[in-house]
């Protein structure tokens, strides 16, 4: 089964384009291609065949489509040399995500170990050679340890549980760069105050620096950092971001010999009160979010996209329905996904990534029907979370997860725990989150066991009516409903059929739908209601509750007829 985009894919240079658009250099080598592979329990004597980075072992567009165990190991090689003129001083080799626990050799000497399958790490290459150079990476994925985040992935898939991601499944390559670096950079839009703040983080002593901030290609404003590495730079005539007209403004830091492009929109997630609600806000206008859950999965390649344009197909048949807002459920995507989504003006609600022990279905599965309260800072092991040292490496994530999503324009809003999957200490995690990043909105606990925190009362509603509670100091949202289910004869991964609710054709589709949004969505916006997350953008492996197939090739729902009935949701 494949999307019309995996058939087209060139193996042998796959994903070339620069992966992170957010912070880019002028230098790039993509090493994304054929590797040398052996999956087994120990070491090979020779490689006995070849993968495609950067996709899964698991997948189709691997070449190697394996189960992998717990007590496997993944032996990747391959050999390099730089161009002529590439080297300017240091060398950086990039992994955008490997799963789980990975060990990075280069000519022979271990240069990096890395754990958590869903965030980046860089590896100073210092051990580099004149000529071909030979990398090696070991990778062991234990997909249900209780230790690292795994999202939907399950050693037995089935229902909402998906086919487990393992290895290198991100983009791999390498840049140059001077002795001293720009290692991060925080941009921060101030709508009100009509000006950006830009800090760097910079390896080394500055000596010299320039800002430079530009529209179209012509400058409008540039500075240079305080001792502080940060400059704040007045825009008083600026272009707001919104989904309908998504500006971006180009940025420049340059400090010493090192230099590095950004951009951002100028815009302002918040909270604001209406007709006694408080509701969702966009540069201080209510906004109503309509979207929809979207898990980024693809038959033929799993978590990895199969090319740049699978990516950009997603966001733009969404956005041709009407929706304005995606929730990117449980994974965190390449970092260009992002920027498609900057770009062409998609709001992202942004899930951290669950983990923790094996759930507990009877808890889990019945709380949609019951009124039953938790207190998770005393059901550790209900949840899945009795491991402190779960709970550290959750923590540990939730900031780089921040720091590596920080930049994008996009996210308006942060979803701390799903439904409970190895939820703890809400609360206090919310605040935390709050102390990281002080510009977007938390929905602390997205559908069972809230705690009472965050700026959502969010939930979840199958199978019954959804009937609004009144909301005090919190916005009320939807953020799953609907799912229901349309198998398309050709276009299905599996013989099981999972979803909410059956129905045999499109039109029978379109009417459930349309019943849905007129009988129970828009009404409970005179209830305060301001957000509405259908379930979901394409049928994933089993559930066949997607507005598009899994393979993408078939729309279950008219376009223009969604998209008018988004209009009517979002703007009367």
């Amino acid at each position: 089964m494949n999307t019309f985009e995996g058939r087209k894919i060139d193996v042998s240079s796959p994903l070339t384009e620069y992966p992170t658009p957010q912070f880019k250099r002028d230098s790039y080598l993509c090493l994304n291609g054929p590797w040398d592979f052996y999956l087994g329990k120990s070491a090979p004597q020779k490689y006995e065949e070849k993968i495609i980075v950067p996709y899964a072992v698991e997948t189709a567009l691997s070449g190697v489509n394996k189960k992998v165990d717990a007590n496997d190991t993944m032996y990747y090689h391959r050999t390099f040399s730089l161009p002529e003129g590439f080297r300017k001083r240091r060398v950086l080799l990039h992994f955008e995500a490997v799963d789980q626990i990975a060990d990075v050799y280069l000519n022979d000497i271990h240069i990096a170990h890395h754990e958590g399958g869903y965030l980046p790490f860089t590896v100073d290459c210092l051990e580099l050679r004149p000529g071909e150079n030979d990398l090696r990476v070991e990778v062991k994925d234990d997909t249900a340890s209780e230790l690292f985040p795994r999202g939907k992935q399950s050693p037995r898939p089935g229902g909402i549980w998906y086919t487990p991601t393992s290895g290198i499944w991100g983009s791999v390559w390498l840049e140059s760069v001077p002795d001293q670096v720009i290692q991060n950079l925080v941009i921060e839009p101030d709508f009100d105050a009509k000006s950006v703040k830009i800090s760097a983080k910079f390896e080394g002593k500055m000596m010299t620096s320039e800002v430079a901030v530009s529209f179209a290609g012509k400058l409008i404003a540039k500075g240079v950092l305080d001792e502080n590495l940060s400059v704040v730079l007045p825009l008083p005539r600026f272009l707001p971001w919104t989904p309908e007209k998504p500006y971006l403004y180009d940025v420049s830091v340059t400090i010493n010999e090192d230099k590095v492009t950004s951009y951002f929109g100028m815009r302002k997630f918040s909270m604001m009160e209406v007709d006694g609600h408080q509701v969702f806000a966009l540069n201080n206008a209510p906004l109503f979010l309509s979207g929809v859950l979207d898990q980024g999965y693809f038959p033929e390649s799993g978590l990895t996209p199969p090319s740049d344009k699978a990516m950009v197909d997603d966001i733009l048949a969404m956005k041709e329905m009407g929706f304005n807002c995606l929730r990117k459920h449980i994974k965190i995507e390449p970092m260009r996904w992002y920027y498609h989504c900057d770009r062409l003006g998609m709001i992202v609600i942004q899930d951290m990534i669950n983990g923790g022990a094996k759930y507990k279905n009877l808890l889990i599965m019945t709380a949609p029907f019951i009124n039953y309260h938790l207190d998770d800072t005393k059901t550790y092991q209900k949840l899945g979370r009795s491991s402190a040292m779960s709970r550290k490496y959750f923590e540990r994530d939730l900031a780089m997860s921040v720091e590596r999503l920080r930049n994008c324009v996009s996210i308006g809003i942060w979803t701390l725990f799903n439904e409970g999957w190895g939820q703890f200490d809400a609360v206090r995690l919310t605040e935390r989150l709050r102390e990281l990043d002080s510009t977007r909105l938390i929905d602390s606990t997205s559908g069972w066991f809230d705690q009472g925190c965050g700026d959502f009362a969010s939930r979840h509603v199958y199978f019954k009516k959804f009937k609004p509670k009144p909301v005090t100091g919190r916005i009320l949202a939807l953020s799953e409903f609907g799912g229901y289910s349309l198998r398309i004869k050709d276009h299905v991964y599996s013989k099981r059929n999972f979803g909410y609710t059956r129905v045999n054709n499109e039109a029978a589709l379109m009417k459930k739908m349309e019943k849905l949004y007129r009988e129970q969505i828009m009404p409970a916006k005179t209830a305060g209601l301001s957000i509405a997350i259908y379930t979901q953008l394409s049928d994933v492996e089993e559930e066949t509750n997607g507005l598009l197939t899994y393979d993408r090739k078939v729309t279950k729902v008219k376009t223009i007829w969604m998209k008018r009935l988004n209009e009517e949701l979002i703007h009367k």
